[in-house]
């Protein structure tokens, strides 16, 4: 099966860039099925390479490859071990990391988070789905996982026509899905808990903060889960208020914190973020490190003013409880958001909350969530460190 590409957009796939939109599409034989692998080729017949083609997709071409090679198990096998060949002595002081991250690892639609011995995975197209087997078994072998678990209930595979999944996959899956990070034993209900399971892509900025936290001092942490950042303060010694609105996420915060001995310094907050920032305000709370790390937001272009000001409000009243020499660090995951973004709505808090501040340092995801110069939607997550005047 073939799909062309109309003139002059073929460049960008020649580059290893992964996706062809509906509008780079020329046409495509008839009989492809949803998720099938085709090859490729330019408007006058030269061979591009080969994905997979879902014509009712929200991007209906996904690359797999420039060269024409077979699409099985072995190409699977060979795309992971390439992975955890790049991340090898990256990820340290941790038993739990990214094995594949989609495109940026050549494995579009493939999310797989390893935690100890237990294997969290996402298939999110129609291509990965036709290939689920094949798959499975790759990320079964090459990862040594003893038990995984499916996550596959996101809204990507509702663009794609698929059902939603989530359930066992292989081996016997533990109630608690336990790993450490550093000096702390975390776990979470894997099929409770928020899409992977952790977000293991705060790692560094969870490490950043705790070094930046005085031992005795308060520590708020906005839009929490499950509190990696409040436990990490609190390890540090500090006083931890973690805030968030979904009541399972802050009841396994409260449980991890007790397990490791944490539950005297760490406390919960369960409310919209901003309404509860307001009430501590009103409150006369104040705190020597803040944390601003709120869902998504801006799952398109035209979302970004609305989360710039979601931005400024939660900054504007961190800033005003934050004590003079503390840090606030303010990030997002959406790819839309910039990190010009982020600085235009600290400025504007600042201004709304009297307020001064350095901007300290720029960070980005950790090495196990590659971001691939090809690939300008793999750089996702971007924060800033201020410290307040």
């Amino acid at each position: 099966m073939k799909v062309r590409i109309k003139a002059g957009r073929e460049r960008k796939l020649l580059g290893r860039y992964p996706f062809g939109h509906a509008g780079d599409i020329l046409d495509a034989d008839a009989g492809i099925s949803a998720g099938d692998v085709v090859d490729v080729h330019a408007e006058g017949g030269a061979f591009i390479g080969r994905g997979y083609f879902n014509a009712e997709g929200a991007t209906p071409l996904r690359m797999l490859t420039l060269e024409r090679e077979d699409i099985g198990e072995a190409f699977y096998r060979r795309r992971l071990r390439a992975a955890l060949a790049r991340r090898e002595g990256r990820i340290t002081g941790t038993d739990a990391l990214r094995v594949s991250h989609a495109e940026a690892d050549g494995l579009p639609g493939i999310i797989a988070d390893k935690f100890g011995s237990v294997l969290s995975v996402q298939l999110r197209n129609a291509g990965v789905e036709r290939h689920r087997d094949l798959i499975l078994r790759a990320l079964r072998e090459e990862t040594g996982a003893t038990a995984a678990f499916e996550r596959s209930d996101t809204g990507e595979r509702r663009k794609e026509g698929l059902d939603l999944r989530a359930g066992v996959l292989w081996g016997d899956l533990p109630d608690k899905v336990t790993f450490h990070e550093d000096d702390l034993e975390l776990f979470f209900r894997p099929l409770e808990a928020q899409k992977t399971g952790f977000f293991l892509d705060q790692r560094d900025n969870r490490r950043l903060m705790r070094r930046l936290v005085p031992e005795g001092g308060t520590f708020l942490d906005a839009y929490s889960y499950t509190g990696g950042f409040s436990l990490h303060a609190a390890r540090a010694g500090a006083k931890a208020v973690a805030v968030d609105k979904d009541p399972v996420a802050l009841g396994t915060l409260e449980a991890v914190a007790r397990a490791n001995g944490l539950d005297r310094h760490t406390g919960v907050r369960l409310g919209d973020a901003i309404e509860v920032l307001t009430q501590l305000e009103r409150e006369g709370r104040t705190f020597d490190a803040v944390v601003l790390d709120p869902p998504t937001l801006a799952k398109r272009k035209d979302d970004v003013p609305r989360a710039k000001r979601v931005f400024t409000d939660g900054t504007a009243r961190a800033l005003r409880m934050l004590k003079p020499g503390g840090h606030l660090l303010i990030s997002t995951c959406a790819h839309y958001i910039r990190v010009d973004d982020l600085l235009d709505a600290a400025r504007v808090a600042a201004s709304e909350a009297d307020a001064s501040a350095e901007v300290l340092d720029v960070t980005y995801q950790p090495a196990d969530h590659p971001w691939l110069l090809a690939v300008p939607e793999s750089l996702y997550l971007k924060s800033i460190l201020l410290r307040k005047d």
